[in-house]
């Protein structure tokens, strides 16, 4: 198989988006995630919700705006849940039987696991199943749980580098995340290689009534924040005055 990944100027290049099934990270990312690019999702879990809806969005029709793509997950995080899979595609009138049917699966259970499933054996899965999604939950989590000695810093490096050419190479959408704890200056705790390497990065906050989506890193779009109501607020919980006004709260 080729793939043309030769030099293109940049008024030839055609950016590719396809939806997320969340409104506020289609209007974070002005259309959806972009063929071709790593995302990073940090802070706090609720993005485990953003992957399993964009595994299941990817399965839409690409006239409403998704993909029409099976989907593999490498799954360090164990975030698996299928009866949110089966209620998001309930809810984007998707069969559910079918939706299942096109999300493969790979559960690591050690950073061993990991880095041989992303470094040995991802071409394979890329070659036998037609994906143009791949999702990385938890990445470096295991890594970290494990102890970040010199091997597995190198082995994450090695595994950044990888994940970036092939999401290139098969023009990918990947979506990674890290459920470890958000550092007190605001980057990424995943390292500075997989920081590199990932070119959108999208920082996840909750609030007892919305969640906030800010995108801290961006080629070609500047940092801003986007946030939706969250279904579940506690009853008699005050909201505040400016999500009444889309603009200016004195008109």
């Amino acid at each position: 198989m080729h793939y043309d990944v030769g030099f293109r100027a940049a008024d030839e290049l055609v950016h590719t988006h396809v939806g997320t099934g969340v409104p506020a990270l289609d209007r974070l990312l002005e259309g959806g995630y972009e063929c071709g690019l790593m995302h990073l999702f940090y802070g706090q879990p609720s993005f485990h919700e953003v992957l399993l809806r964009a595994a299941v969005w990817a399965q839409v029709p690409k006239k409403r705006g998704g993909f029409e793509s099976s989907v593999i997950i490498i799954d360090s995080s164990n975030m698996m849940d299928t009866l949110k899979l089966a209620d998001y595609a309930s809810e984007y009138d998707m069969n559910i039987e079918e939706v299942m049917e096109n999300i493969f699966i790979s559960r690591a259970f050690n950073s061993s696991q990991t880095y041989d499933l992303l470094i040995n054996r991802l071409d394979e899965f890329l070659e036998r199943v037609p994906a143009k999604m791949l999702l990385v939950p938890g990445l470096p989590d295991l890594f970290t749980s494990e102890g970040l000695d010199a091997n597995r810093t190198q082995q994450v490096t090695h595994i950044a580098a990888r994940l970036m050419v092939k999401t290139l190479e098969y023009e990918l959408i990947t979506l990674v995340s890290t459920k470890s704890p958000q550092p007190p200056r605001g980057f990424p705790p995943v390292g500075r290689a997989l920081a590199s390497n990932a070119q959108v990065h999208i920082l996840v906050e909750q609030t007892p009534m919305r969640t906030v989506y800010t995108l801290t890193k961006h080629p070609s779009l500047q940092v801003r924040s986007e946030y939706q109501i969250r279904h579940n607020s506690r009853f008699g919980v005050t909201l505040p005055l400016d999500l009444f006004f889309k603009d200016d709260p004195s008109t």
